[in-house]
């Protein structure tokens, strides 16, 4: 009997960590809200990103006309280049971090994390209950050697075009 009951207590204490495990599934519903914000950003044919970069002290604004991304920083002339889309499955460690309003607009503010090679992007986003896109974003990309952060306001109207 002895013998019974110290292998239950073996098989328990090995259970009791698994147990406490998150689902994958789990983790992946964690993510939902962010995924169809990211969905329904690059469905989006016309945003317009201002922001403000910590590290270089300049304003910059990057606008996003149907498939193409253009951006300047300050006075400096714009660029363009294909436009970049949010990959849902590349979106991790969502969490929920409150409510906001902000100008009226009732927001939902969630951080998560983009993974990719010598890189960590980590996302502060303000997303409206009404429409389910950021209104309000922090963004900070850490590599090995340097250090990216910045502040943005979003905005979405139709008449946001080419700026040449």
């Amino acid at each position: 009997m002895k013998k019974h009951v110290m292998a239950l207590m073996a098989a328990l204490a090995m259970c009791a960590p698994i147990a406490k495990m998150t689902p994958a599934f789990a983790a992946d519903d964690a993510c939902a809200s962010v995924k169809a914000m990211a969905n329904k950003f690059n469905a989006t044919p016309r945003i317009r990103l201002d922001g403000t970069s910590y590290l270089e002290a300049t304003h910059f604004t990057t606008l996003y006309v149907d498939t193409k991304e253009w951006w300047h920083a300050g006075s400096k002339p714009w660029h363009i280049e294909p436009r970049q889309y949010s990959k849902t499955n590349d979106i991790e460690n969502c969490e929920h971090l409150g409510s906001e309003t902000i100008d009226g607009v009732q927001t939902e503010i969630w951080s998560y994390d983009h993974l990719s090679y010598q890189e960590v992007d980590n996302f502060k986003l303000w997303i409206s209950v009404d429409t389910g896109l950021p209104l309000k974003s922090h963004f900070k990309r850490v590599r090995p050697k340097d250090v990216i952060e910045w502040d943005g306001i979003y905005t979405y109207r139709p008449d946001i075009k080419d700026p040449v």
